[in-house]
């Protein structure tokens, strides 16, 4: 399932965030053509960077990306992602109301990969689209794939998170993509950026009854003029740095000349690559995902399976946590934020978003992956079956405008590796550029909401967070629920979004 250069010029089809090029034979396709992007081949193909097909019973030969913008009237029904997530929606007026009945938090627990496992695996890398990082797998002798990671207290396990309504089983992290800007927004509000940690279910749609097998959560980034740096961003940052400087010693290109302070550490944690343009870099794992995705791309051959956790007995320490000690270590530590340096940050956790964001509450809707091929066809009859369960928080990370712009220069002035089949050591990004500020667009535009999507947002009546920061919030506002929901809306004084 490695590298190869494609034969079948279908399999070189790919996609961008500005407007649809061909040329030579090629296509890459803007938002308004994704539905045509093509994947034959899944060990070649370029245009479907994210693999889901969890359930079985999917079938990934079809491209379910439809242009469905506010306002369309050609898409009929439809659950595409992302939308506009807006506190409307929990009033009985609303034309979409939902009443949130989920009765907890989403509990979570970071899995067996370490920050030090994650550098060795290459585990980080700067895509097209995104800015990635995977739980990385590893092949076994029967033919079968596990997590590569080993810890000797509980064995191998993924990072696993519960789901507080309709779920009975575990959700494990596969990998987390970062967009800049936000693909969705809030109450109309677009955020600086937005964090999504994509998970595949523990058990199979026929297991579950329902192919129902895919979720994202995703935290918004916001950059303010009085925020310091949000030190863990830094440390991602920093080896995302490191990935671009491999990459480009591998194609014999000079060095980034972009400093970057938020950086201190001058320890070289990726493997010396020769500066040599014929180096072969070191390849980078598959998720879980990828083979997931192999999978229904190739029926007719024997399934690639996944151990999902082995080497440890249930119930182990690690899932009987005390939550609220951990949220006040995790407090703690935040709070101590101005003074740590990208090395100095609280440990990793694979879920670090949800740490950061310090907030219990969010948005659920039923919608579609946001890149090629929007896996999520709209099935009538069952709202979950072909479905992205969504999770979207509240409140943004709150971050620097230092980071932001380093955010936006490492997608905009990516590198292809030296493997790429199109444009090896070249600059290649699917962002659309501002020509005036630099930034880069790697966000899908905004899809028409819809009783399909089944928005839903959840918030202090609905249960009590252990998060000091949303008591406070919660009991200020208690007798006040408009200035909580639209005039001091997060956890952390401002007026308005």
């Amino acid at each position: 399932m490695g590298s190869a250069v494609a034969t079948d010029v279908a399999n070189l089809d790919r996609f961008n965030y500005d407007t649809t090029v061909q040329a030579n034979g090629l296509k890459d396709y803007g938002p308004q053509d994704w539905g045509r992007v093509q994947c034959l081949d899944k060990d070649v193909c370029l245009g479907y960077p994210d693999s889901f097909d969890e359930a079985i019973g999917w079938s990934y030969r079809e491209n379910s990306c439809r242009w469905c913008p506010p306002g369309s009237r050609g898409c009929g029904v439809h659950h595409q992602s992302p939308i506009n997530l807006y506190r409307q929606v929990t009033q009985t007026s609303d034309p979409l109301y939902n009443k949130c009945i989920d009765g907890h938090k989403m509990i979570f627990f970071y899995g067996t990969c370490s920050w030090d496992d994650l550098v060795r695996q290459n585990a980080f890398s700067i895509e097209r689209h995104a800015l990635k990082i995977i739980q990385p797998t590893e092949l076994m002798p029967d033919g079968r794939y596990r997590i590569a990671c080993r810890n000797p207290a509980i064995g191998r396990r993924f990072p696993r998170l519960d789901y507080a309504k309709g779920f009975s089983h575990w959700w494990h992290l596969s990998h987390t993509d970062l967009h800049v800007p936000s693909e969705h927004t809030q109450n109309g509000k677009r955020y600086d950026g937005e964090l999504q940690m994509y998970q595949f279910y523990s058990v199979s749609g026929l297991e579950a009854g329902v192919n129902n097998e895919m979720g994202t959560v995703s935290v918004f980034l916001q950059a303010y003029d009085d925020s310091p740096d949000y030190a863990m961003l830094n440390r991602v940052i920093c080896q995302w740095r490191e990935v671009e400087q491999q990459t480009r010693s591998g194609c014999g290109l000079p060095s980034v000349s972009a400093p970057y302070d938020g950086c201190h550490s001058s320890r070289r944690q990726l493997r010396p690559i020769s500066s040599s343009a014929n180096t072969t870099l070191p390849s980078n794992p598959m998720s879980v995902h990828d083979i997931m995705l192999h999978n229904y791309l190739n029926p007719d051959e024997s399934k690639i399976l996944v151990i999902e956790d082995d080497e440890v007995a249930e119930p182990s320490d690690q899932d009987e946590m005390d939550w609220a000690a951990f949220v006040q270590q995790q407090e703690e530590y935040q709070n101590h934020r101005r003074q740590l340096t990208n090395q100095q940050v609280s440990p990793w956790h694979n879920y670090w978003p949800l740490i950061g964001v310090q907030t219990e509450y969010y948005y659920r809707y039923s919608g579609t992956q946001t890149v090629p091929p929007c896996y999520g066809r709209f099935a009538r009859g069952n709202n979950r079956a072909q479905t992205n369960n969504w999770r979207v928080m509240k409140d943004p990370i709150r971050i620097s405008s230092r980071q932001l712009n380093e955010l936006h220069r490492l997608l905009r002035e990516r590198i292809a590796p030296p493997d790429d089949p199109l444009v090896a050591c070249q600059a290649d990004t699917a962002a659309k550029i501002d020509s005036n500020t630099g930034f880069a667009d790697v966000a899908r535009p905004l899809q028409g909401n819809q009783k399909a999507h089944h928005m839903v947002y959840c918030e202090c009546e609905n249960w009590g967070s252990q998060w000091q920061a949303d008591q406070d919030w919660c009991r200020t506002y208690r007798n006040d629920k408009d200035a909580r929901l639209f005039q001091h809306p997060y956890n952390f004084y401002t007026d308005g979004f």
